[in-house]
């Protein structure tokens, strides 16, 4: 199974995939101004979950989005983290980031 994820990373990202997707992600989430959860991104855009996690972390190791606290997923319920695009994260900050 693992091989397998691996060789699908590979294709996609060869073929631009993984670029694509990362950039819809980031647009949306600058285009919605405030911090989501994975499955949230997942069902609005309706990109397959493990793609959405897989190009949430792309861009959290480039920079390009953070972390800034946890809250209950408006799609699961569950407690999960929440991203928000760097641009907006100062506006965030004081309500989200927990230690």
């Amino acid at each position: 199974m693992t091989s397998t994820s691996i060789e699908a990373y590979k294709k996609i990202n060869k073929d631009g995939t993984v670029g694509q997707q990362a950039e819809e992600i980031l647009k949306f989430l600058k285009f919605q101004g405030e911090p989501m959860t994975n499955k949230e991104i997942q069902q609005s855009t309706g990109l397959e979950i493990s793609s959405v996690s897989g190009r949430v972390n792309d861009l959290k190791k480039q920079g390009l989005v953070e972390v800034v606290g946890k809250r209950p997923c408006g799609v699961t319920g569950n407690t999960a983290s929440i991203v928000l695009p760097v641009t907006n994260y100062g506006q965030w900050k004081k309500i989200f980031l927990t230690e």
